[in-house]
């Protein structure tokens, strides 16, 4: 459920970010105020408090960030603050950069082996998957010896198993469905 509420909050910044061809200004100002609550426990208990007025969060939030953050992120973090949502500010800024990696044309790619992808290796697979794919990548790799040997991919919310271990599985399937 959250997710969907921080996917419109992020809808509402990014639409106006971009008439005003700020989307890039406008992730760095979010990015840094998101950073520095998430960093600072102190100010998150503040503005996670119950008993702290609306009024007190949103006067700490203005002398804090009124030079990091324009008056977009300004805006966004009041409403957050008048809506009790300022715990979200971590999930409006991941549905953001979502939404300004899609108009960049920039696509996250998680790749999974069972053995640590060399930097020419890892550079040959970024440059033929982004080819394949029409887009830039933002390549994402993890080590998991279980899959055995072969590649996994997650690409958007799609998976690619290349791997030895879901070939196995599969195997392993169809011998059941056989008997």
């Amino acid at each position: 459920m959250s997710e969907i509420v921080a996917d419109r909050y992020a809808k509402a910044l990014f639409e106006v970010a971009e008439e005003r061809s700020a989307i890039d200004s406008i992730e760095t100002q979010l990015t840094a105020v998101a950073k520095t609550i998430t960093e600072n426990q102190e100010l998150r208990r503040t503005l996670l408090h119950p008993q702290v007025n609306r009024e007190e969060k949103k006067a700490l939030v203005g002398k804090l960030f009124d030079k990091e953050a324009g008056q977009e992120v300004m805006n966004l973090l009041k409403l957050l603050i008048d809506r009790k949502r300022e715990s979200m500010i971590d999930e409006v800024l991941e549905a953001y950069t979502k939404l300004a990696d899609v108009k960049r044309g920039i696509l996250d790619v998680t790749v999974t082996t069972a053995a640590p992808l060399g930097g020419p290796e890892q550079e040959d697979l970024a440059h033929r998957l982004g080819n394949a794919l029409g887009k830039k990548l933002r390549m994402h790799v993890k080590v998991k010896k279980e899959i055995i040997g072969g590649i996994l991919l997650k690409i958007g919310d799609r998976l690619y198993d290349g791997t030895i271990a879901g070939k196995l599985a599969g195997f392993k399937h169809e011998i059941k469905v056989g008997k």
